[in-house]
């Protein structure tokens, strides 16, 4: 496998939709999804600032080949053919190579649709341009197959009211009717005590968030997979390629994983939205709990 890295590209998306991403902390690219991702996110523990952004991309020139595995860190705006920028996407791809798994892992970090221009299907479009850019950067072929995607989601049991109504108000979206729409667009609850490692030193471990894999192709993922996966993530977007202190939360879950012996289950999360909205959720404290009483696991 090849491990060049291309720095800016412009990709054709649909009539009238492109998608411009890059490698290079020092890009313009980075700014201009830097500008839309600072209105979209509010919440302490999530945010990650500008310069850190750019630490993880310039980890594309001494981390490529990090654990034994191909990364590519990417951050990419989508826009039209005036170049209105129309959202941001900034995400980690990794190749991993284990039997009868994707052939990559994408952590999709960040995702956001500029509010006035959402309920156009750019979400859809958004996960698309990911897919065909980890597989271009990670220099694999379609036929090997899609890469697996996951994402963080903000849970909304764990969330304080506080939390909840600024991020709704910064955000413009509900957190219920957020994961609806991952809902349809194939997400389900990763059946793992998942917690994002610190950013930064000045802040915390976050375990208010969901963990989900998007269109995965089984009923559940394989342990291994997760393992290098989260591997690659927490040590080049979360620590920034900067050592964990002892007993961390990144060590945690790598253990863990490093030590299971079968597949972590994907829960459905239909059930525990309908459970949500109807208000029969009480006696949970996380959205994966319910997701799984709900859907009798």
């Amino acid at each position: 496998m090849q491990n060049q890295l291309r720095r800016d590209e412009r990709l054709k998306l649909a009539d009238g939709l492109f998608v411009r991403a890059t490698a290079d902390p020092a890009s313009p690219i980075l700014d201009e999804f830097y500008a839309g991702y600072d209105r979209a996110f509010v919440l302490p523990d999530e945010r990650e600032d500008l310069a850190g952004f750019r630490k993880c991309l310039a980890l594309n020139r001494t981390h490529r080949t990090a654990f034994g595995r191909t990364h590519c860190e990417l951050a990419a705006v989508l826009e039209d053919e005036a170049g209105r920028r129309l959202g941001g996407i900034n995400f980690l791809a990794t190749a991993i190579d284990r039997p009868s798994a994707p052939p990559a892992a994408v952590a999709l970090n960040y995702v956001y649709v500029d509010e006035g221009f959402r309920g156009r299907g750019l979400l859809r479009h958004a996960l698309t341009a990911v897919r065909i850019l980890a597989t271009s950067r990670l220099n694999l072929s379609e036929k090997d197959g899609a890469p697996a995607i996951f994402i963080e989601q903000n849970d909304p049991l764990r969330l304080t009211p506080e939390e909840c109504a600024a991020d709704t108000r910064r955000s413009g979206l509900d957190q219920v009717d957020r994961l609806a729409i991952w809902a349809r667009l194939g997400a389900r609850v990763v059946d793992f005590p998942y917690v994002q490692p610190a950013l930064s030193p000045d802040q915390q471990a976050e375990d208010g968030l969901i963990y989900a894999a998007v269109d995965y192709p089984d009923e559940a993922v394989d342990a291994g997979l997760l393992h290098d996966h989260l591997e690659s993530f927490f040590g080049i977007s979360v620590l920034k390629g900067e050592a964990e202190p002892p007993g961390g939360a990144a060590a945690r879950q790598i253990a863990a994983l490093a030590a299971r012996g079968h597949a972590v289950p994907l829960l459905p999360m239909a059930p525990a939205l309908d459970r949500l909205r109807s208000g029969r959720s009480s006696g949970f404290d996380s959205f994966r709990d319910l997701a799984r009483e709900a859907a009798g696991r």
